[in-house]
């Protein structure tokens, strides 16, 4: 078989077809500090894996809307009794005013702002969203991005075409984060209680997302990437239960999914822990893929992710991040790089790791992981492993 671009051979997998070779894709935390590589810089991060042989992607980001009609003003306050600083950001919107809070510690690095993240949850105050009389101002506050906000991002899209052109890469862009949203906005334990104590108030709120990724999935098509991420890491068991996901996420998926679809777009779902109750369900909505788990530390196999998936999705998973390649046995690493190819096969998989690559792992984990892949790669599907 002619030999692939990372770009056929990437989409290729996705679509379930015949690939040239098993592809690998892992990705990097910008921390990672390997020698003549910055991972923080874009194209550092798709030079190194390129260098070790796998098929990275180029990443055009998330598209943002600005705000509706609100005025913001953000202060540093010392509160007392408290051993750091609240960083406040204020919205007035004419369905009232919502306020956040983040307590201002020393690891904060996003300066005088407070954006929808990780680190905002965990350093939640003062959730954004406190009661069900808050969700008409989020709505002001939380608008869909318009062809006007893709103009603004021009030059990057622009340079993302060229990185897409130079390494023949596909362009993949971020249209939502679903329920993550919900809890980088409030904290993980508000928005867990919110969602039991207000469940129509915490449905209404889900369905602004949803509103908001839609138009994502449409600018997506006019910016021409490639394929589109929708993170599902926080929508799982480990937070939510079933009955959650089922009536409140998964009428939304459908809809994303068919969205992506109906523009000619290919779209996978990231999913991490608290996914063996679901996966039934995950398997049905009808994503071109499902990438990420953990089978390690998320009681679900890579038996029973194949199970669920096989015939239904391309799947992108393979070896733990945490356990195996923040581990010190570079063997584990190579055992479980060959248990997932006897698992998986070569159609419609992808090689990959469950999370993020980080700078307190060996390296010589992750090289081996590579090194066993070449290995791998180069047997036929009938070979034994």
């Amino acid at each position: 078989m002619t030999k692939m671009t990372p770009k056929q051979r990437l989409l290729a997998a996705f679509k379930c077809q015949e690939v040239d070779y098993l592809p690998c894709s892992i990705y990097f935390n910008p921390n990672l500090k390997v020698p003549g590589y910055d991972l923080s810089n874009p194209v550092d991060h798709i030079r190194l894996q390129l260098d070790l042989g796998g098929d990275p992607l180029a990443d055009l980001g998330m598209l943002t809307g600005k705000p509706g009609a609100t005025q913001t003003r953000i202060w540093l306050q010392e509160n007392a009794g408290e051993p750091h600083p609240v960083l406040y950001k204020e919205y007035q919107t004419p369905a009232g005013i919502l306020r956040h809070g983040v307590k201002y510690t020393p690891d904060w690095h996003s300066g005088m702002e407070i954006p929808w993240h990780d680190h905002t949850a965990s350093n939640c105050y003062e959730p954004l969203i406190k009661s069900p009389d808050d969700v008409a101002a989020f709505e002001y506050i939380y608008q869909p991005p318009t062809t006007a906000d893709l103009k603004r991002l021009k030059p990057h899209l622009e340079e993302t075409q060229r990185r897409s052109r130079e390494f023949k890469l596909p362009i993949r862009c971020l249209i939502g984060q679903g329920l993550a949203t919900l809890i980088f906005i409030m904290g993980a334990e508000r928005a867990i209680t919110f969602a039991v104590d207000f469940p129509r108030a915490f449905k209404r709120l889900a369905e602004i997302d949803h509103k908001v990724n839609l138009a994502r999935i449409d600018l997506a098509a006019k910016a021409k990437v490639d394929l589109v991420k929708r993170f599902g890491g926080y929508e799982q068991t480990n937070f939510f239960n079933p009955q959650i996901f089922r009536e409140c996420v998964m009428p939304l998926l459908r809809k994303e999914v068919r969205a992506a679809h109906d523009a000619g777009l290919l779209i996978y779902y990231r999913i991490v822990t608290g996914t063996k109750p679901l996966l039934a369900d995950i398997a049905s909505i009808g994503f071109d893929c499902i990438e990420g788990g953990e089978p390690h530390l998320g009681n679900t196999t890579l038996e029973d992710w194949n199970k669920a998936f096989a015939g239904k999705a391309c799947s992108w998973t393979g070896v733990s991040t945490p356990v195996l390649l923040g581990g010190d046995n570079p063997d584990a690493v190579r055992k479980e790089v060959r248990h997932c190819a006897d698992v998986f096969g070569r159609q419609g998989f992808i090689l990959g790791v469950t999370n993020s690559i980080r700078n307190h792992f060996p390296w010589k984990n992750t090289l081996a992981l590579i090194d066993e892949w070449k290995k791998v790669r180069a047997l036929k599907q009938s070979d034994n492993i």
